[in-house]
């Protein structure tokens, strides 16, 4: 749970005692193959799911038969959210890593928020957070460099929010391409070319990121729909941080 616990931290004023309460509501550690679904479509519960280990991604199979992933998802990550509120699932989850998860009950939820009400914010604004991450990759009109740039970037501010930096970014190619909407072909091409230019690590089979700043400017990365204010000026392009600048005089 120190993922989850870390998050939370990050999106509201929460103390121990708070934590500890929300922590001793989950039941039920099971663990998920590798490419097994964790949550299917059009199934209802009463009970919300979290990612302890692994990694996973929510997505469709869309009309061509081709998977698109609409965000990936690390431990502290609520699998589904939303369905406190909305309780029919209208998207699966799926494994990409070997995963466990654990539950808590709706009934639950709404006990200890009512206890507790930074508990409540920070689980609102982590689905607000997961609807900005919706909204950032519908940006059809990038181009192809700067729409694996973004998602590279996106992954590493999320991972190194939750404690988990440097190393490779957990994700095959081909996960790649079906969250940026590319064939693997046009993907691997683009990460070959991110390589050549010495933003990725190269010679590994692995996606790894060698130039972080070259990353961000390539990608015109902004952070800020991620929500993570403390570490602004890291995760964004040097054009918005002087945009900001700007703004502030």
């Amino acid at each position: 749970m120190h993922a989850l616990a870390r998050k939370l931290r990050n999106l509201a004023t929460i103390d121990d005692e708070e934590l500890q309460a929300l922590v001793t509501m989950f039941r039920t550690k099971r663990n998920i193959r590798r490419g097994d679904d964790i949550l299917t479509i059009g199934s209802s519960s009463a009970y919300s799911t979290v990612l302890l280990q692994g990694v996973a991604c929510r997505y469709k199979i869309v009309e061509n038969g081709r998977r698109q992933i609409f965000t990936f998802q690390y431990p502290g990550d609520f699998c589904d959210g939303y369905s406190y509120i909305l309780p029919t699932q209208d998207s699966a989850v799926s494994a990409l890593t070997e995963c466990s998860v654990s539950i808590i009950q709706h009934k639950d939820i709404e006990r200890i928020t009512a206890t507790f009400p930074n508990l409540g914010l920070a689980l609102w604004r982590d689905t607000m957070i997961e609807a900005s991450i919706f909204r950032e990759w519908n940006v059809g009109q990038r181009p192809a460099r700067e729409r694996i740039a973004h998602l590279l970037c996106e992954q590493t501010v999320r991972l190194e929010a939750i404690g988990i930096i440097g190393g490779a970014i957990p994700m095959t190619q081909v996960d790649l391409a079906d969250a940026a909407g590319l064939s693997t072909v046009h993907t691997n091409r683009t990460i070959q070319d991110l390589r050549q230019l010495g933003v990725l690590l190269r010679n590994r089979r692995a996606i790894a990121v060698a130039h972080w700043d070259r990353l961000v400017e390539i990608a015109k990365f902004d952070a800020r729909y991620l929500n993570i204010p403390q570490v602004l000026s890291k995760w964004s392009s040097p054009a918005q941080i002087c945009h900001d600048a700007r703004n502030l005089h």
